[in-house]
């Protein structure tokens, strides 16, 4: 079965687990002792989850945070706390968090995992790029998101590559060809996320395949453009940029990046390492339009387009995900090829929003419930999209 470039981010779990997998066995002078009667082998080394990547994934940057106390009031929900450890019996859950009005109604954390765990956020990173793209144009660095990009990559500033949008990128349509994944791990797809050396090279290399802004495809290469943006743009190293826009004013904790070259470049579509708490941060960010204890970290106006439905795909925003209208399966393509996450029922409100990270990392938003539900853990092939926020909000008062 060929693998569609719309199921990359599964491939790049194969990519760490693969990695992890081919150290070379460790040899004992001691002599052992067997009862077996055959050859005894030695026990295979655990597969890496995703709480492990940030020790795994290497070269890392660091966001530097200046950490300040949520503020907030701890609610009780009886009904609440019993179906939300009825769901996590089976769910793998490293972290579950569910805000609501000012009150954490409920906060754990799962097995060997803390409050200071900071496990592969996966393609929940491309939301919070996509704020900071917002915090540049604040700034003056981007005029606004129909610039073209030929502004920001001086190698594509003389063909037609140069004038797809700023906004064509941040809703997935940019008309790029995506890479193939023919070929398995030695596919373009799967190099480009486990080679990191040769990702600027292969990002750069992409060419047209459609008329800018009508077709949805989502792409990790995209967003690693919208971070060379970015940093183009403003002149700094993404991750100092980060801190000193969003993760200092919001008084988020430290947090990592999963640089592509030896001394930066960011893997700005995935491996943000943040503890769960912070994500909570980001999510009551956006559910507030972009402000922060009564200040405003990103333009009203551009966290409510950021929000709103796309050209190409009324369920997807400015790199984050939407419910207003139902999928059973929610393809990554206007093809519906390759992987889709599927959904059992309705969302039970229609202004739902979410942080996708592949596997069931979730920060799901709803501005009409007041309401922001964290979910990190091991990745869930047949994550349910509307299980969990249905149940939460079904419980709450």
């Amino acid at each position: 079965m060929v693998i569609r470039a719309v199921f990359n981010l599964a491939l790049l779990v194969g990519v760490f687990s693969l990695a992890a997998c081919q150290e070379k066995p460790s040899v004992s002078t001691e002599p052992s002792v067997s009862t077996d009667v055959g050859t005894s082998q030695a026990a295979a080394p655990p597969r890496p989850t995703f709480a492990d990547m940030v020790k795994i994934n290497t070269p890392l940057g660091i966001v530097e945070g200046a950490h300040s106390p949520l503020q907030f009031e701890e609610g009780e929900n009886a009904e609440l706390s019993d179906v939300l450890n009825a769901f996590s019996s089976d769910s793998d859950n490293y972290s579950l968090i569910v805000w609501h009005q000012g009150q954490v109604l409920f906060e754990k954390y799962f097995d060997a995992h803390t409050a200071e765990t900071r496990a592969e956020s996966a393609s929940m990173h491309k939301s919070v790029m996509a704020l900071l793209i917002g915090a540049a144009i604040d700034d003056g660095f981007i005029s606004n998101v129909n610039e073209s990009v030929g502004a920001y990559i001086p190698e594509w500033s003389g063909d037609d590559r140069g004038d797809i949008t700023i906004r064509d990128l941040l809703e997935m349509s940019s008309g790029l060809k995506p890479l193939s994944s023919e070929g398995g791990m030695q596919s373009e797809s799967v190099q480009f996320m486990g080679a990191g050396e040769k990702a600027r090279q292969t990002m750069l290399g992409m060419m047209l395949a459609d008329e800018p802004g009508t077709v949805f495809h989502y792409q990790n290469i995209v967003s690693q453009l919208l971070g060379h943006i970015i940093e183009s743009a403003t002149g700094k190293a993404y991750q100092d940029y980060l801190s000193e826009s969003i993760w200092k004013p919001i008084g988020a904790s430290e947090a990592k990046v999963w640089f592509n070259e030896p001394d930066g470049f960011p893997r700005t579509y995935t491996g943000l390492y943040a503890v769960p708490r912070d994500w909570l941060r980001l999510g009551l960010l956006v559910k507030d339009n972009g402000a922060w204890d009564g200040k405003q970290i990103v333009s009203k106006d551009y966290v409510s387009a950021m929000t709103q439905a796309s050209r190409a795909n009324v369920n997807y925003g400015w790199q984050i995900w939407r419910g207003e209208r139902y999928e059973p399966l929610r393809y990554y393509n206007e093809k519906k090829e390759g992987f889709a996450v599927p959904s059992s029922e309705f969302f039970v409100v229609d202004d739902l929003m979410y942080f996708d990270g592949f596997g069931g990392q979730r920060v799901y938003i709803s501005r009409s419930k007041n309401l922001v539900i964290v979910r990190t853990g091991n990745v869930k092939m047949d994550w349910d999209e509307s299980k969990l926020p249905n149940l939460v909000i079904s419980s709450l008062p």
